[in-house]
Formats: C-alpha cells, structure tokens, sequence
C-alpha cells in the first residue's frame, strides 16, 4: 500500500475521528479552559476513544445531552462539567467531522473526474452522477 493511500486513510478512519478530537479536547483542558482543567484517563490514552464518541455529540439535541455524553464516553466527573463544556465539546466534534466529510467529498470527487463522469458528452443531457454514502 503506498503512503499516499494509508495516510488518506488514516486522516479519515473511525479512531483517528477520535484521536483528533481527544487532542482538541486535551489542548483545551491543558490550557484549564475545559472541564476546570481536569482530564480522565480515557482522555489520556492515546487512541482511547474513536468516532461513536464524535458522532454522538453530534447526533446530540442540546448541551444537557452533551454533558451526558462526555460522562458517560470520556468518564468525565460531572463535577467538573462547566455551562460552556459542552459548547466547546460540541465545536470539536463539528470540526472533526467537517474535516472528514471534506476529506471524503475529495475523494468523491476525483473518483468522479477519474472515471470521467464529470463530463457531458457532447449532444447529451446532463443527468448528474447518482451517489451512494454508508455514514456507519
């Protein structure tokens, strides 16, 4: 496999959401601007969480689902939890996420241009490109 394609495959792969996301939060709580400055040792084992942590915030509907969320993933204590935790929390995982959803539509897209299916030959209709996405 060329590095090329595994480390396409790295930047978008389930635990790298995770670890991603896991250095974000750890920035944040290294610079006591997350959960009052205290981590978990979920948070502080390399690859200790992967996407389900990232998609569950995000599939989240308020900042209370949130806070949940970190306990019950991160192994937070609640205690710790501060009205803007959940915010930033929430920021992450969209970042992560937007990432990867960039890094997927590239690829999409330079199949598409590959295969020539980006084209219109000529005296034809445009009719788009029909696509399929598992997001599990």
């Amino acid at each position: 496999m060329s590095c090329v394609k595994y480390q396409w495959c790295e930047q978008s792969s389930s635990l790298d959401l995770g670890e991603i996301s896991r250095n974000i939060l750890l920035h944040f709580i290294d610079s006591s601007l997350l959960f009052n400055g205290h981590s978990s040792k979920v948070l502080n084992t390399h690859y200790g969480y992967d996407a389900e942590f990232v998609s569950a915030v995000e599939g989240a509907k308020n900042h209370e689902e949130i806070g949940s969320i970190i306990v019950k993933y991160l192994k937070v204590d609640a205690e710790h939890l501060t009205d803007g935790c959940a915010a930033i929390v929430q920021w992450a995982c969209n970042v992560v996420s937007g990432r990867a959803c960039a890094l997927a539509a590239c690829a999409v897209a330079a199949v598409i241009q590959h295969t020539g299916n980006d084209k219109v030959p000529e005296g034809e209709t445009d009719t788009g490109v029909d696509l399929g996405l598992d997001g599990r």
